[in-house]
């Protein structure tokens, strides 16, 4: 196994590594967002605790994305230009299988932008964070579909296994979300009244 590694070009074990980390984190990210919806943790995840979370596995996805878009374009067995990379369907290799990548890619863009524009919008910033983040949620079936057809090793037991561990999951949270109530918005505390304790008789008797 390890001389069968050893000439394999590091590129490629470092482009499976990050494509597959970017995918789980991902997958991690579109779970977080719909129990941010609901719940179901109770006190063990205060929503905005699970908000902060869901922020920074949105971050690190896009890192390890990028890395992995970068590392292709310093692989030395198939030379990807940055054109090939970031334009949909335009590789030389595998065109749709690695065109659904640069799509799921740019879906997630959006919702990067506006999320940190949101604040700044107005009203109109939530109607479009809600716009973006349905976008958001399409990518990871597209990006799945680039892990199953451009992995070499995507049929492999133990990547079967977490396909159908990360699917599971995912039905598993809309179902909750479809039936369990979201949280409570706590409602703002009354303003202490101002009148004196010697009026109320008065106002009572006047009743």
């Amino acid at each position: 196994m390890f001389e069968a590694l050893s000439s394999v070009p590091w590129t490629w074990l470092a482009i499976r590594a990050t494509g597959i980390t970017s995918w789980g984190l991902l997958t991690a990210v579109v779970i977080w967002g719909i129990l941010l919806k609901t719940r179901l943790l109770g006190k063990l995840a205060t929503p905005q605790g699970l908000l902060v979370m869901h922020r920074w596995l949105s971050a690190l996805a896009l890192a390890f994305l990028a890395a992995h878009m970068g590392l292709l374009m310093i692989d030395p067995v198939v030379r990807f230009t940055p054109t090939q990379v970031l334009i949909p369907f335009t590789s030389p290799w595998e065109p749709i299988a690695v065109g659904l990548g640069a799509l799921a890619f740019w879906m997630l863009i959006p919702v990067s932008i506006v999320g940190r524009l949101r604040t700044k919008l107005g009203k109109a910033g939530n109607t479009w964070f809600r716009r973006t983040h349905l976008i958001a949620y399409a990518a990871w079936p597209v990006a799945t579909a680039h892990y199953v057809m451009a992995g070499t090793d995507a049929l492999a037991a133990w990547s079967v296994a977490l396909l159908i561990t990360a699917t599971t999951l995912i039905a598993c949270a809309l179902l909750v979300r479809g039936f369990v109530p979201p949280p409570s918005r706590r409602s703002a505390p009354r303003p202490a009244t101002t009148e004196s304790p010697e009026r109320e008789p008065v106002l009572a008797s006047v009743g």
